[in-house]
């Protein structure tokens, strides 16, 4: 009965982040249909000026630019400050689409826990079985999700091995690359050493499985039931990076588009932090995600620090007796932090475009919804 009314509370809130706003002709045209907040409840007066002033307090350092949403148990806080694109000093709107970099690993990872879900394959089985022309024959699914593979990252691998350079690479290509490198590149499987080849891998196999595109299976699977409208993963060979709104920069020096960009499931989704709000909303129901499928995400597989683990896509820590997990990003002058606690309806998502200096302390971002 829980999960019943969890449903339709998330539905509401649904309803209120995407029904209210007509169809853009581009992302940039959400700032005149903005999202309904009016049924959510505002911050209490203190709460709101120690969020604002620590976002302000970062502006003014240089470390932020960008937009920031906390919400907990129905009350709201977002905002945005800075430039999309420093060259027109175009500011900075909330429903500005970010490219969120490895925050993007966590929808690879429901994407195969759906097929988990519908019977299709299990974690323990061999990646060798759906990428057979894959060299490597000692890994499971749960090496991938896990990052304990021992793979070396397709990052840094020498180009040279590639055998049809082309404009942007394609996971298919990661597999050949890897098939190419020195044996000495591999390390034995069941350690962490966090690695974007994993996640290539698993956006492939998702394919190999449904038979449908990547970026199409998440899309429909994942993004719409949670109410996702404008979120996507980019595809630079239909829409050139340059159109998007907002870039990435470091100190203000734009980054250019890049080989890397033609890869899915470790980067490249793009959402804005209404949306994510959403997807957090969806996932404390069991509409999409069942119960097993979600618990089996978030439990600790391995050791990251002290204090931190890696689940299944998700990075796990316990905060003042709170089960909290989440996942930053960085890619190509993006930052990005995406956190839910799972004992408590809260979360905050936190999304930059402009490397400047340390990243944002997460703890203190955590305080910030006490």
């Amino acid at each position: 009965m829980r999960s019943k009314w969890a449903f339709y509370g998330c539905f509401l809130l649904m309803v209120l982040l995407a029904s209210f706003v007509c169809p853009p002709d581009s992302p940039r045209s959400l700032i005149n249909n903005p999202y309904n907040m009016s049924r959510l409840h505002r911050f209490s007066d203190s709460s709101h000026f120690k969020i604002d002033s620590f976002f302000r307090r970062m502006y003014q350092s240089g470390i932020f630019n960008g937009s920031y949403l906390f919400y907990r148990n129905d009350s709201l806080i977002y905002g945005s400050m800075g430039y999309a694109a420093f060259e027109t000093k175009d500011s900075i709107q909330p429903t500005d689409l970010f490219q969120l970099a490895s925050v993007s690993k966590i929808f690879t990872g429901m994407a195969v826990m759906l097929l988990v879900q519908d019977g299709y394959v299990k974690i323990s089985d061999s990646v060798h079985w759906y990428i057979p022309e894959l060299h490597r024959r000692n890994l499971t699914i749960k090496h991938l999700l896990s990052h304990t593979s021992g793979l070396p990252d397709y990052f840094y691998f020498d180009l040279k091995a590639w055998e049809k350079p082309k404009d942007h690479m394609e996971n298919q290509d990661v597999v050949q690359l890897l098939n190419a490198q020195l044996p000495t590149h591999f390390a034995k499987p069941g350690k962490y050493d966090y690695c974007n080849s994993n996640f290539a891998l698993l956006s492939l196999l998702t394919e190999r499985l449904s038979g449908i595109d990547f970026r199409r299976f998440v899309k429909t699977r994942i993004m719409n039931p949670s109410g996702m409208k404008y979120s996507h993963i980019s595809d630079f060979d239909s829409l050139a990076l340059h159109n998007y709104p907002v870039q990435g920069y470091d100190n203000k020096h734009r980054f250019n588009d890049n080989i890397f960009n033609g890869t899915s499931g470790d980067k490249g989704v793009y959402s804005n932090v209404f949306e994510m709000l959403a997807l957090d909303q969806m996932l404390r129901t069991d509409y999409m995600l069942h119960t097993v499928q979600k618990n089996l995400m978030t439990t600790p597989q391995t050791i990251v620090s002290a204090d931190a683990f890696y689940a299944l896509g998700w990075r796990v820590k316990w905060i003042d007796g709170q089960k909290w997990v989440f996942h930053n990003g960085w890619w190509k002058g993006f930052r990005t932090y995406f956190w839910r606690c799972l004992d408590e309806n809260k979360c905050y998502v936190v999304l930059t475009n402009h490397v400047h200096g340390p990243f944002l302390k997460t703890i203190d971002m955590v305080a910030l919804l006490k």
